[in-house]
């Protein structure tokens, strides 16, 4: 299936570009991102202040299914003054 990601800031080094279609062979968020750190070299254990959304709504629940076609954005927070 295809998924559409998009990498924000310190993540876009992870992928060919800030928005890339990307061919996913399994069927779970938990999936994907397990994909991801182990094709991408993405690992969010890594990274504290990392949000995800799915379809532009935020989760943790990474046992949502996923289709062909969803978008999955990786969002790291930001904080200043």
């Amino acid at each position: 299936m295809k998924i559409t990601v998009t990498a924000i800031s310190k993540f876009q080094r992870y992928f060919p570009a800030r928005t890339t279609e990307i061919e996913f062979p399994g069927s779970t968020l938990f999936d994907f991102i397990s994909w991801v750190r182990d094709e991408y070299g993405l690992d969010i254990s890594a990274h504290r202040n990392i949000k995800i959304t799915h379809n532009s709504v935020m989760t943790k629940d990474f046992a949502v299914p996923l289709n062909d076609g969803d978008r999955v954005s990786f969002i790291p927070i930001v904080a200043g003054g």
